[in-house]
């Protein structure tokens, strides 16, 4: 396999449950309750395993944060300003 090929991460289905602060709102002009949740599929690269074994299964790390806020803002064409807030990523294998 070629240096190329080796950093080229694999990609994985992830559910995100998140909600979006809008943009000019401050953090105590809100309550998380008030916002829309949303749950979508997201395809985002799959990190490493962690070298963890649970029941016969490998456990991984999940996607960076930062990467699950920035597909949404992608798909969604979010103005700046507003802040997507994800709550929970899971593998949906």
């Amino acid at each position: 396999m070629s240096d190329a090929a080796a950093t080229i991460p694999t990609m994985r289905a992830y559910e995100i449950t998140y909600r979006i602060v809008p943009a000019g709102v401050g953090p105590d002009d809100y309550e998380p309750g008030d916002l829309e949740q949303h749950v979508e599929r997201y395809d985002l690269s799959d990190p490493e395993p962690t070298g963890v074994e649970v029941a016969g299964v490998q456990q991984h790390y999940g996607p960076h944060k930062a990467e699950a806020e920035r597909a949404i803002r992608d798909r969604h064409g979010i103005e700046d300003g507003a802040l997507p807030i994800v709550s929970k990523i899971r593998s949906v294998d």
